[in-house]
């Protein structure tokens, strides 16, 4: 591990030497003291960066009355001077932004023929896994520099305008 930060009672945050990021959940509710010392793995994402810190906060001013105003966020640096911000996003919106980005995946080629999925996929020593309950921003981010017939197709796909749509990604965009 490189780096960890607790994003609330039973979720943790972490990144290691892999260049991914992982959460682990804390099981309070095991029925004995070894079940409930044990942190089951539930999200797992190739970064591509190696992460050495990660703090709470905020990269832009927070609007107390907008609904992005309310989503927790960490921070993050790596060796190379990238500063990124992980969004912990209500259920309801991580299920619509989750099939967004399915969809946007099968309209943006990835560079040199790479898949999106494959670039995401965590990747160490022990383990290669597609990535899960992890989004990915800037994939997310790009709808909105796609020409409008692609946008006509993604927004098909989702069953939202793209009027509607172009509203809810610049309003993530407000998370940093």
């Amino acid at each position: 591990m490189s780096a960890v930060e607790i994003l609330d009672d039973d979720i943790y945050l972490g990144a290691e030497n892999s260049f991914n990021l992982f959460t682990v959940r804390k099981n309070s509710e095991g029925a004995t003291d070894e079940e409930r010392g044990r942190l089951e793995v539930v999200g797992e994402y190739h970064l591509g960066e190696f992460i050495n810190r990660f703090r709470h906060g905020s990269l832009v001013m927070r609007l107390p009355d907008s609904e992005v105003g309310q989503i927790p966020t960490v921070i993050f640096g790596t060796i190379n001077g990238v500063i990124g911000v992980i969004a912990s996003l209500p259920h309801d919106q991580y299920v619509f932004l989750e099939k967004l980005q399915s969809s946007l995946r099968k309209v943006i080629k990835g560079v040199g023929g790479l898949s999106h999925e494959q670039w995401r996929s965590f990747s160490n020593d022990k383990k290669t896994v597609e990535a899960r309950n992890f989004l990915d921003g800037d994939l997310i981010e790009s709808f909105l520099d796609l020409n409008r017939s692609k946008m006509d197709e993604v927004s098909q796909a989702v069953g939202v305008s793209v009027e509607e749509l172009c509203k809810r990604v610049e309003e993530l965009t407000r998370l940093h």
